[in-house]
């Protein structure tokens, strides 16, 4: 569920249709699916890999509808010195007075990590969301990760700017999101003396992009994003991160 710090995903949690959702469905259901190059791997403003193509399948009710949704992330980075990660995500969304709450799960996994390196967690997920105005709305959200009794609350917002490149439609996309971690066993499957660490840090990232549909079904996207973290621990896999947190990336995405 990654995909969702990065700034097209972020503007439609927020509740900001998509331009073509725009026309009437008589279907309940759709179905997206994006494939990604990022130059970064960012999540919740720590940098976890370099370079990397990622994908995202999801399916959910149709702007506007509740009902349950189900999706799957993967990240496979360019270095082999960095692993593999899949995620799966579940849960259920509910339009009430405007807004819309969406609870549920999501599974991590690493199936190549080794000797005391975290192979799986999951956490549970609560979040509310409206539009204010027309093209900007905000959420709010609260995360906790059960095996590494990481508790996280996050907001964000973001802005869309429909245009016209002749035939297709295309819009720019804002948006801002800021967070704080407090995690009491950042590595739970790892020997002594590294159990039961703990690290609280906050985390903010700033996203621009533009996307094109080139057809009613196919879009195009490139963006820019900056994420970065205050009072981060050096416990993580792959040691403290101090690169460079501005990524760009470039995605084709399919909708159904």
């Amino acid at each position: 569920m990654k995909l969702r710090t990065t700034l097209a995903l972020i503007t439609a949690a927020v509740g900001i249709t998509a331009l073509n959702a725009q026309a009437q469905s008589t279907s309940e259901w759709e179905g997206t699916a994006d494939v990604r190059y990022v130059s970064r791997n960012i999540f919740r403003g720590d940098k976890q890999t370099g370079q990397s193509m990622q994908a995202n399948v999801e399916f959910n009710p149709v702007a506007g509808k509740d009902g349950f949704f189900v999706g799957g992330w993967a990240n496979q980075p360019f270095s082999a010195k960095r692993k593999f990660e899949f995620d799966l995500y579940g849960g259920y969304r509910y339009n009430y007075a405007g807004f819309q709450f969406s609870g549920g799960v999501t599974g991590y996994f690493y199936p190549q990590s080794s000797s005391g390196e975290t192979d799986y967690t999951y956490e549970f997920f609560l979040s509310a969301q409206r539009e204010i105005l027309k093209n900007w709305g905000v959420m709010a959200t609260a995360y906790y990760d059960m095996r590494r009794k990481d508790l996280t609350g996050e907001i964000a917002t973001g802005y869309r700017i429909p245009y016209r490149i002749e035939k297709f439609q295309a819009s720019i996309d804002l948006s801002a999101f800021a967070g704080a971690s407090a995690v009491r066993d950042a590595l739970p499957d790892a020997p002594a003396p590294f159990t039961k660490i703990k690290d609280n840090f906050t985390y903010y990232g700033l996203t621009a992009s533009t996307t094109v549909w080139l057809t009613r079904n196919v879009r195009a996207s490139i963006g820019l994003q900056y994420g970065d973290t205050n009072n981060k621990s050096a416990a993580r896999p792959y040691g403290s991160d101090g690169g460079d947190n501005l990524y760009g990336y470039a995605s084709i995405g399919l909708k159904w």
